[in-house]
C-alpha cells in the first residue's frame, strides 16, 4: 500500500492530474495553454466543448443523486440534469446547431437512466474527500478528482470513474492515479479500479490492476520532464518547433489543440461565460 507522506508545506506547487499530465505528454505547448497561460484578465482559457459539456453535466447529475442521502426518483435525476444542462446551452457548451445540442442531451439522458437501473452494484460507498493529493517531487502535488471510491467488505477500496465517451478508454493511467490517491486519503488498499461506460454498460468493467509502486515511480519521472520543461520555458508543439507561444508559427503547423487555443489568443473565438470556480474564460470556436 502506498504510505502517506508527511505533511509538507509547498509555496507555489504546480499540480499535475491526469488531464493536465495527458495533456503535457501529448503536447507541451498545448500542456501550457491550457494550464499555464493566462489572458489579460488572469485567467487561462478553454475552448467549448460538446463532449465536455456532456461530461460535466452527467457527472454532476450523477454526484448529486449520489450524495442525496434518500435517493431521488428517476425523474428527479432527471430533472436535475436539465435544470443543470442550460450552462452549457447552445455555443455556451461547444454546440454547433439545436439539433446537435440534442443529440448530446438524449445521450446523457440514456447515461442516466442507465446508471439509474445499475447504481447498486456500486456498493457502499466510501466517505467523501475534499482535495485528494499527493506530493510527487519537490514543489510538484498530484491531484484528482474522484468519481466515486467503493468500500469493500473486506475494508478494501474499489475505484470507479464514470465515462461518457463514445469510445472504450485505452489508457489505465487514470485509475492508477485514483487508486494512488485513494491509498494515500484513506490510508487503505485499493483492491479494484474499473471505467464505468454509461451509455452502454450496467457495471463498472474493472482493469487487471498491478502494483501501484512502479506506477507511482513512473508518476515521479514523468513529473521531473514537467518541471524540466517549465523551468526551461520551452513550450514546443509536437508539429512545430517554434518558441513563442503567444503567436501563431508562420508556417501555421500546429496540432489541433495548439491550434484551437492559439485561435482564441488570435482574436477568433466567441466569448461566452467565466467559470470562476475553475477561474478559466470560456469561448465558443466555430470550426
Amino acid at each position: 500500500m502506498i504510505s502517506k507522506p508527511q505533511f509538507k508545506y509547498i509555496k507555489n506547487p504546480i499540480y499535475i492530474s491526469y488531464t493536465s499530465l495527458r495533456d503535457f505528454l501529448k503536447c507541451p505547448r498545448s500542456y501550457y495553454l491550457k494550464n499555464i497561460y493566462k489572458n489579460k484578465d488572469d485567467r487561462r482559457i478553454q475552448v467549448a466543448s460538446p463532449y465536455l459539456s456532456l461530461g460535466s453535466t452527467v457527472h454532476d447529475s450523477v454526484k448529486w443523486f449520489l450524495e442525496t442521502a434518500e435517493k431521488p426518483a428517476l425523474d428527479e435525476l432527471i430533472r436535475k440534469y436539465r435544470d443543470l444542462w442550460p450552462k452549457f446551452s447552445g455555443k455556451r457548451g461547444g454546440f454547433s446547431s439545436r439539433e446537435e445540442e440534442g443529440n448530446f442531451g438524449k445521450r446523457g439522458l440514456k447515461m442516466l437512466e442507465n446508471f439509474y437501473r445499475n447504481w447498486q452494484v456500486l456498493g457502499k460507498k466510501a466517505p467523501e474527500i475534499t482535495f485528494p493529493k499527493y506530493n510527487l517531487l519537490d514543489n510538484i502535488v498530484l491531484i484528482g478528482n474522484f468519481d466515486y471510491i467503493g468500500e469493500r467488505k473486506d475494508g478494501s477500496l474499489h475505484v470507479v470513474d464514470f465515462k461518457t465517451g463514445a469510445n472504450d478508454e485505452d489508457d489505465p493511467t487514470q485509475l492508477y492515479i485514483y487508486s494512488i490517491l485513494a491509498e494515500v486519503n484513506f490510508e487503505k488498499s485499493v483492491s479494484a479500479a474499473g471505467f464505468w461506460y454509461l451509455d452502454r454498460e450496467d457495471q463498472p468493467r474493472d482493469i487487471v490492476l498491478d502494483p501501484l509502486e512502479p506506477k507511482l515511480d513512473w508518476l515521479k519521472e514523468k513529473a521531473k520532464e514537467l518541471k524540466k520543461t517549465i523551468e526551461l520555458g520551452e513550450w514546443t508543439c509536437v508539429k512545430n518547433d517554434a518558441p513563442d507561444v503567444g503567436s501563431s508559427p508562420k508556417n501555421g503547423a500546429l496540432c489541433r489543440d495548439c491550434k484551437d487555443y492559439q485561435a482564441i489568443i488570435d482574436g477568433k473565438g466567441e466569448f461566452q461565460f467565466t467559470d470562476y470556480r475553475y477561474k478559466k474564460d470560456v469561448y465558443y470556436l466555430n470550426k
